[in-house]
């Protein structure tokens, strides 16, 4: 590099191939921007061409443009991807695939990629990098790690995660070097439900509804056709049960989501009354004694006419006046449910769970099942186990570390009394991480930031960002992922990682056909540049490492570690490397798995408590305490649920407990606590501001694609006819959303406080609640790329902007709105369980005259 690019860049220009091979040889040569380093012409063809006209080959691999996991097949000429379609071969996708899917290659061959290790030269942030070896970003993460781990408190190594597909190698790194603070999303995706699902069936985490085979479906805020954990393959499990069983599917959502427009019939609800909803349609189904009690009153460890009187209190007349859905509507809509049992079946997700009281909301909604007794049922209410693979099918390599015996406050988060409830479901709190380094609860030497963006990507991403760049909160910093971001701006060192149609991965999704399987993620073209997985980069860090780290990476090559993964797998490797999946031919769905009777062996040595019927068999060797395995039932031992009372614990006596333990008061039984900050009249400036997503993005990493970023680039804030007639708004008004902390003692810094303002334009449309101003998350980028900025790259400093190249020029959108609703959403978790309630901010609303 000239030498006057070293202290002052000139104002625009651009490196080439043989530019940055002589960067890597100028010791101390640094980089300005982040992000901002360019490819020229990396393989010498552009994309979809090929040097000669040889054959494609066609390789199965799995997606992971999504959480959804789908299967793949890559169509590669001479080392160069062309093209992706789905994988029949794959049971839950059966060979479809979504727009995130076939957009692949353009983010395989974005030229504003992480390619090369780089290291911070300048200020945290500030945005001077100097690339470095791979020898060199070794050595130095090795070097700060090694003495942490020595000194006896591995716990101030964190390691932040977003969604994590390699779960296998993460976990066994962490516990090789003995850390607990492994930090997760799990709080600002899922952990409403998965705590709701668990606390009253025990046997899983998540809910399958057998759709295909379903009458009727009530659809409570899930987003399926768009956004949903098992997009695709709900979505055309969906349409089959349209088209063969002409099934009924109701929505209640506070917008006009394309699922809702899919449906025969959208509620458009107030936000987080779901609960309200679902306790009304059950008081209806008691009241008029339409529930199948014979079920209920077995499998339940409620009775029947308990739970009548229990919701005798949510008349749908109540659940009219605070959600908007006629109290008639509520009537029939119970009538017809209770008369597709068993073949009916809820969904819910973030729009029920992702709330102050979601919870509840989600607890109210499964027992609803119950009540009309088609659980695990044919066209029912359904679950599987096994959410990722088989690992009693498919053991992990040996040899395996013990779990940390060190503690992590913040991961432990005992504010929350289900947030670690469950052994094997680590349900982090992650949306208080910051908050609390910030405020020195937990020392933390050195943080490691995974595939998430939570710079920009969390609530109150301001102050996430003003952790990161605090040198005494954290004193060093590595980010590991595919593209620049607002997160990898504020490391030390910044390693470049593979895409996932680079590298390698067991992988798979809760199964919607209910028979568990196990897929392959393999590398369909050779990693570019000097981009490496975490099977790559891990071993290596706990060779240099040491201290009996090393042991436990004794494979050589990552063929290695897949070959004695995949052993038990007829034809092995070779096969998964063939196919892409494997499904053990010989299993069933997982229908009615509580009635399944004991066997001999399961039953010699036990003993049957004479009180409950619970069959008791051994110790549980974490908890010392009897092992239960089933219970009788009409004098038959049968499997039962994984509960404790191995029943469906409508009343939870466990959460109760877990809450006296936190001095919090947890319902045992399912009920509708209104949102404290709802409960007062809004102002005629206020609304209830909620997020969604569009069904070309997720969470932070789809917009980097060329191809899904000219899809859907702005995002305007909807707000209903009415509404902006009250407030003198017309189509494409300038406003400023101000955004309030709740008032609410239960959560942090609910004080009322003002915390953030955006300035946004409105989208008027029918499709949105009155008292709702919605605005979508996947917009507001800074970093990244003219790609994922819409050609506002902010990552240089003012008069250095990069040149405009080829695809720079094609940004016909170029300045677009796009704007950062995380800035004004408050740290809010669901006192319960730990949720980020996404749908409950209270916001102003104010026309202006500009966005400038």
């Amino acid at each position: 590099m000239p030498a006057e690019h070293q202290s002052t860049p000139e104002p625009a220009w651009t490196l080439t191939r043989r530019d940055l091979l002589r960067i890597g040889a100028v010791t101390g040569a640094a980089v300005t921007g982040l992000g901002t380093i360019e490819i020229i012409d990396r393989t010498g063809a552009s994309p979809g061409t090929a040097k000669t006209a040889s054959t494609a080959h066609r390789i199965p691999s799995m997606c992971q443009m999504c959480t959804t996991a789908c299967g793949i097949v890559a169509n590669v000429r001479d080392g160069r991807l062309l093209t992706i379609e789905g994988n029949p071969a794959d049971p839950n996708s059966q060979g479809s695939i979504c727009a995130k899917g076939v957009a692949g290659p353009s983010i395989l061959y974005d030229p504003n990629r992480l390619l090369y290790p780089l290291k911070r030269v300048g200020k945290r942030g500030e945005g001077r990098w100097r690339r470095i070896s791979w020898e060199e970003a070794y050595t130095e993460i090795a070097d700060r790690l090694r003495p942490i781990r020595q000194s006896g408190h591995p716990e101030e190594f964190a390691f932040q995660q977003g969604r994590n597909r390699s779960t296998d190698i993460v976990s066994r790194f962490l516990n090789a070097f003995g850390t607990p603070s492994a930090f997760n999303h799990r709080a600002l995706c899922s952990l409403n439900r998965r705590a709701a699902i668990l606390a009253t069936i025990g046997d899983s985490d998540w809910d399958l509804g057998d759709f295909e085979n379903s009458r009727y479906i009530l659809n409570f805020g899930c987003n399926w056709a768009e956004a949903h954990q098992g997009h695709i393959p709900v979505a055309i499990r969906m349409m089959r049960a349209r088209e063969r069983n002409h099934a009924k599917i109701v929505t209640f959502d506070a917008r006009l989501s394309n699922t809702a427009a899919l449906s025969d019939e959208w509620f458009c609800v107030k936000p987080g009354t779901d609960g309200l909803i679902a306790l009304a349609i059950a008081n209806v189904i008691c009241s008029e004694e339409l529930w199948d009690r014979k079920w209920f009153d077995t499998w339940s460890n409620y009775p029947a006419d308990k739970y009548a009187e229990h919701v005798k209190q949510y008349t749908p007349e109540r659940a009219e006046a605070e959600s908007g859905v006629p109290a008639e509507a509520i009537r029939r809509i119970a009538r017809e449910f209770a008369a597709a049992a068993p073949r009916c079946t809820t969904i819910c997700n973030r729009g029920s769970a992702a709330h102050r009281n979601g919870f509840y909301n989600d607890r109210a909604i499964t027992v609803l099942n119950a009540l009309v007794g088609n659980m695990g049922r044919t066209g029912g209410w359904c679950w599987h186990p096994i959410s990722a693979w088989d690992k009693k099918q498919i053991p992990e390599p040996e040899p395996i570390p013990p779990k940390p015996t060190a503690r992590s406050l913040i991961a432990e988060a005992k504010n929350w009394p289900l947030a670690n409830a469950w052994q094997d479901n680590k349900m982090r709190v992650g949306e208080i991480v910051y908050l609390w380094i910030k405020e020195r609860r937990q020392r933390i030497s050195a943080l490691m930031t995974y595939n998430c963006d939570q710079a920009w990507s969390w609530p109150e991403a301001n102050l996430v960002r003003e952790v990161l760049a605090d040198e005494e909160l954290v004193p060093f910093h590595v980010c590991i992922d595919v593209m620049p971001s607002e997160t990898s701006a504020l490391a030390d060192i910044v390693l470049p990682w593979t895409t996932y149609l680079e590298r390698w991965d067991i992988d798979s999704r809760p199964p919607q056909g209910l028979v568990d399987y196990v897929g392959l993620r393999q590398p369909v073209v050779k990693p570019l540049g000097e981009s490496k997985d975490l099977r790559e980069i891990f071993p290596e860090l706990a060779r240099r490492i040491g201290g009996g780290m090393e042991r436990y990476f004794p494979w050589q090559t990552q063929e290695q570690y897949f070959d004695d993964y995949f052993r038990s797998v007829p034809g092995g490797l070779a096969h998964m490397r063939t196919t892409g999946v494997w499904q053990d031919p010989a299993k069933t769905p997982n229908y009615t798995p509580y009635e399944r009777v004991l066997t001999d062996d399961e039953l010699k040595g036990s003993e049957t408590d004479r009180e409950t019927g619970i069959i008791y068999n051994g110790e549980d060797p974490k908890t010392k305490e009897r092992l239960a395995v089933g219970i009788m039932i009409d004098g038959i031992p049968r499997r039962g649920f994984s509960t404790p009372s191995r029943k469906v614990e409508v009343h939870s006596q466990f959460v109760a407990d877990k809450g006296t333990e936190v001095d919090k008061t947890v319902s045992p039984l399912p009920i509708y606590e209104q949102i404290p900050s709802h409960r007062r009249p809004l102002a005629d400036d206020q609304l209830i501001m909620i997020s969604f997503k569009w069904n070309v993005h997720n969470a932070h990493r789809t917009m980097q694609s060329k191809w899904l970023q000219e899809i859907a680039h702005t995002n305007p804030a909807w707000i209903n006819s009415a509404t902006a007639a009250r407030l003198g708004l017309r189509h494409g008004d300038w406003i400023e959303v101000t955004s309030f902390r709740p008032h609410d003692d239960q959560v942090p810094g609910g004080d009322g406080s003002r915390l953030g303002s955006l300035r946004t334009r409105v989208h008027i449309t029918e499709g949105v609640h009155p008292a709702v101003i919605a605005i979508a998350h996947n917009s507001g980028r800074t970093t990244g790329g003219p790609i994922a900025t819409n050609g506002r790259d902010r990552s240089r400093p003012p008069g250095h902007e990069r040149p405009r190249d080829k695809d720079t020029e094609r940004i016909w959108w170029t300045g677009t709105l796009s704007v950062a609703q995380n800035d004004i959403l408050p740290i809010y978790p669901d006192p319960v369980s730990g949720q980020q309630s996404y749908h409950d901010t209270i916001v102003s609303v104010r026309k202006i005259e500009s966005g400038t």
